[in-house]
């Protein structure tokens, strides 16, 4: 008797566009509130009449509870509904904006801070799942590339809009006057995001691998965090970073025996999926020297103001906020492998370019490289980021929407250690040898810059070349698998089954994949039975 698959309906063809201004808002939010409150530190110190080793940990208690609270959060997400979690992060988000403002001591802060994380890790851990959810299949690379300009626009604003709070109001304004938007946005998810259905049975959180995944995360990015101030050798450092890797280990061993795990680690087994998340771990690793280290050589060295250095940096978020949906459309065309792949090595090409700036370098020549770096950004993102949603069954795309989330805030976080300690300390070597030759310090302190920031831009070309191989090898190799098993459903994303491998495609379920390869039916096809053998 054959087993009928269940087809699951969309929602109204606007729906999409509504749950995409929704979590476009969110995440806006989101990448505005590290910009705005890093360009408030220095007048934070003055304020709370306190050093900036500890005035930092307003950002590095941010970074540290969004980051190893993501993965559980987005599997809580799958099991309880992502509507839920959406909403409910971005009334946690606005209370912690709200008590940030009101927040009379340093310490009250830097809590209210955490707090205000916790809110930021449930929105933006399932935010990417609601688009993919919400966009049809042979849609998803516009979806996700029209979410990564909001943002671009988040970079774009933050200084800006901070910089003008500071001058005309005080620090508390950077908190509540984004209140009443934070709770629009939360309306908003109540409202137009659509009810969670959970069809997909009983299932419990793994908590074992709950507490492994936060433990883990948090000590080794707590220990990265460390490098710049105490050195990669340093006893705290090493004792960090080996805690962390071995309670990750330990999430390893235990989401192997889980019954239904935090991470499907059978998901690395696919290589489509394995070699995108790489390349996207490699991709923000090989990111900071541009965020952390340009500014210092374009304001110490070169010699340029603050205004004119945030309007030059700002060029790469202005391509990107074209370059992204641009690059998301044509992936759903041409295939996803192509623009991802694109998008790595136009970004290793403009690391690459910058190795032939130094202190007499006109702004003529400076700015096509930046514009190479904002297309090649926008341009790998969202077809990454839909390679890797696509591989995964639709009941883990919170799960999936999660781990892109820590994979960036993981890779980030450890590029930034890395390229500022690398930059320090060849820094320190190259002031060395020009002082031995006679040269003024002053002198020794300008050109000292240049080289070093050579020699952090080596390893973004290097892992930014590794990158743009990963993303080619993410190419599906289609192959027979023969029928999924009876009674079920081919997991893919929107998949509708067919009795027999599909003679043109061969395929298991006879899905027709994307241009991308992605193993997907398209969202109209027709909805046919699977029987049993």
């Amino acid at each position: 008797m054959p087993i009928v698959s269940v087809r699951i309906h969309m929602n109204t063809p606007s729906y999409k566009w509504r749950a995409l201004i929704t979590v476009a808002m969110g995440t806006m939010m989101a990448t505005m509130d590290a910009s705005i409150t890093t360009i408030a530190l220095p007048v934070l110190t003055k304020v709370f009449e306190t050093d900036l080793a500890v005035i930092m940990w307003v950002t590095v208690a941010y970074i540290l509870v969004s980051s190893s609270l993501m993965l559980i959060v987005g599997k809580i997400s799958d099991l309880i509904g992502r509507k839920r979690i959406y909403a409910a992060g971005m009334a946690i988000f606005t209370v912690g904006l709200g008590a940030c403002s009101a927040a009379q001591s340093i310490e009250h802060l830097i809590l209210f801070r955490s707090l205000q994380a916790v809110g930021a890790a449930m929105s933006i851990s399932c935010g990417t799942a609601i688009v993919t959810e919400a966009f049809p299949v042979t849609e998803t690379g516009k979806g996700l590339g029209l979410l990564s300009m909001s943002v671009s626009i988040g970079f774009i604003l933050g200084p800006i809009v901070g910089g003008f709070l500071l001058n005309w109001l005080d620090w508390r304004s950077l908190f509540y006057i984004r209140v009443p938007v934070g709770t629009a946005v939360f309306l908003m998810a109540v409202i137009l995001l659509k009810r969670d259905s959970l069809h997909f049975g009983k299932v419990k959180l793994d908590l074992v691998g709950a507490l492994a995944s936060s433990g883990g995360l948090f000590c080794l990015i707590f220990g990265i965090s460390q490098i710049k101030e105490y050195g990669p050798t340093a006893p705290r450092v090493l004792l960090l970073l080996g805690a962390g890797l071995l309670v990750l280990g330990l999430f390893i061993w235990v989401e192997h025996r889980a019954a239904d795990p935090i991470v499907d680690l059978s998901l690395f087994k696919n290589r489509v999926f394995l070699f995108a998340a790489a390349s996207l771990f490699l991709f923000f690793v090989a990111a900071p020297p541009y965020v952390l280290v340009m500014p210092f050589y374009l304001m110490e060295g070169v010699g340029f103001t603050a205004m004119e250095t945030g309007l030059l940096l700002a060029v790469v978020s202005m391509v990107t906020i074209f370059s992204s949906p641009i690059s998301g459309a044509l992936s759903d065309r041409i295939g996803k492998v192509w623009l991802s792949t694109f998008g790595a090595a136009a970004t290793t090409a403009a690391f690459f370019l910058m190795l032939g700036l130094d202190l007499h370098t006109k702004v003529t020549a400076i700015i096509p490289v930046l514009i190479l770096l904002g297309i090649g950004v926008g341009s790998f993102q969202p077809p990454n980021n839909s390679t890797i949603m696509g591989a995964v069954a639709r009941e883990r795309l919170g799960s999936a929407s999660a781990l892109i989330a820590t994979q960036r805030q993981v890779g980030l976080s450890l590029g930034m250690a890395l390229a500022g300690a690398i930059f320090s300390e060849r820094r320190m070597i190259y002031m060395s040898r020009l002082s031995q030759e006679g040269t003024a310090e002053a002198d020794a302190f300008r050109q000292s810059i240049p080289p070093a920031f050579h020699d952090v831009l080596l390893m973004s070309v290097i892992l930014g070349a590794v990158a743009t191989i990963l993303s080619l090898l993410s190419i599906r190799r289609n192959k027979s698998t023969g029928t999924p098993p009876s009674g079920q459903t081919c997991i893919h994303r929107n998949c509708i089954t067919r009795p027999v491998p599909d003679p043109q495609t061969d395929l298991p379920c006879g899905t027709v994949p994307d241009p991308g390869h992605l193993d997907v039916w398209p969202e109209d096809g027709p909805s046919q039975p699977l029987s049993n053998p």
